[in-house]
């Protein structure tokens, strides 16, 4: 991409990169998933989660990217399913969340981390991401907003790429913040009230997901 290319279409790709921030910064499945994951298993774990969240967004901006998001929107069925998977998901997670808050193990300490786990916490991330059918139209409407209809191949690849790279800022971010020590104390002090809140929320975002209309 040549150097004109990138400044004709700079003032798009700052509104790209801004709309696809926001949304990737703000509360939901994923920053609950690594706040859970980060003070009860450790930063490897969080991080091996993360970047499962990544590869899943990667994927969903690659769809739309090529304009199969919105033939995908088109069929009913797809979106239903993809509903239903992402709602129980949640549900799952919902219920591994208050069953931890039901646990009165006093001596809980923070799990260690081994290869079978990073590539568990890996396979959460990416099943969270790939189940959760407001992605793929985050990804199209964020491409909507910044891209005209002339715009060339090349910059969607660039754009896509520094979306990515944001992403794995804020996620691998929270994986850090949420893993410090203070955050680790706090959670074995309050792991039950704690555990039980992530419960309803994973619920409410289930519910959520299961009963939203895709426009």
């Amino acid at each position: 991409m040549t150097l004109e290319l990138l400044m004709l279409y700079f003032p798009n790709l700052l509104i790209i990169l801004t709309v696809f921030t926001v949304g990737v910064a703000s509360p939901g499945p994923a920053t609950l998933m690594i706040l859970g994951t980060a003070m009860s298993r450790g930063r490897a774990s969080a991080l091996a989660l993360s970047f499962g969240i990544v590869t899943g967004s990667f994927f969903w901006g690659t769809v739309a990217a090529f304009g199969l998001v919105a033939a995908m929107k088109t069929s009913a069925d797809l979106f239903t399913a993809m509903k239903v998977a992402g709602g129980i998901y949640l549900f799952y997670l919902a219920f591994r969340a208050w069953r931890s808050a039901l646990t009165t193990d006093q001596s809980l300490t923070v799990k260690a981390s081994d290869s079978v786990s990073l590539g568990r916490s890996y396979v959460r991330g990416l099943l969270l991401h790939l189940t959760n059918p407001k992605a793929p139209l985050v990804w199209l409407a964020t491409l909507s907003v910044g891209l005209g209809e002339t715009a060339p191949f090349p910059f969607l690849i660039l754009a896509i790429t520094l979306c990515m790279l944001v992403a794995m800022i804020i996620f691998i971010g929270y994986a850090v913040l949420f893993s410090t020590p203070t955050a680790t104390r706090f959670y074995i002090s309050f792991r039950r009230p704690f555990d039980a809140v992530l419960g309803f929320l994973f619920g409410a975002a289930a519910i959520k997901i299961l009963t939203s209309r895709l426009n």
